[in-house]
């Protein structure tokens, strides 16, 4: 059998006009591409493998480990997850991370709050999609939180139809260099919550 042994390696060079490089990368062991206006084409995906256990304080859920390049205008990150709930009535918080810690330990980049929730058992869906606007000393991340619930005014959210959207615009923080630093979420549902999640599925797209 024939093996292919391809070394990892750095962000390279923007190739020539009419080209287009194809290596992996040495932060994050992920293939990626470089084509000839300088843009990273690739993306992953990275999920839980055991439930998140009912909580109420701020946890972590799923990181996406950054590539050399660290991130590039139009990058867009997504979490996404079911969730039960059995208490709880304060507002749920998601917040951003960047670090190398894989927990709440990492630094906040961009918070986003629900609206408040009562008390009464609920089954929903949360979407959370980050949108890199811009790389350098001043980088700014939009995000956007997307509940969907079975009840319709009650539960989750307050909010008729089953359905609350929240966007929010993160603090300008230098993202020049995260290669090999991981882009996280973390949730807190509140005082006396107690949500329940199963899968968590986090995906990158540059």
């Amino acid at each position: 059998m024939a093996d292919i042994l391809i070394a990892e390696q750095s962000a390279p060079s923007t190739p020539s006009s009419g080209n287009m490089i194809l290596y992996p990368d040495s932060s994050n062991s992920q293939w990626f591409q470089k084509n000839d206006g300088g843009i990273y084409l690739g993306d992953q995906i990275a999920v839980i493998t055991s439930q998140i256990a009912s909580h109420s304080a701020d946890t972590y859920y799923k990181g996406i480990q950054l590539p050399s390049f660290s991130m590039q205008a139009g990058s867009v990150f997504t979490w996404e997850f079911p969730v039960t709930k059995t208490a709880g009535t304060a507002a749920p918080v998601f917040t951003i991370r960047t670090g190398v810690n894989q927990s709440t330990a990492d630094t906040s980049r961009l918070v986003i709050t629900l609206g408040v929730q009562t008390a009464v058992v609920d089954t929903g869906h949360i979407k959370i999609i980050v949108t890199c606007r811009n790389v350098g000393a001043s980088g700014i991340l939009q995000g956007e939180v997307r509940l969907q619930h079975n009840l319709a005014a009650t539960g989750f959210a307050t909010t008729p139809a089953g359905l609350s959207i929240v966007q929010g615009t993160a603090a300008a923080f230098d993202n020049t260099a995260l290669g090999g630093q991981y882009i996280g979420l973390s949730v807190n549902p509140g005082t006396s919550g107690a949500w329940v999640v199963e899968q968590c599925i986090a995906t990158a797209v540059y």
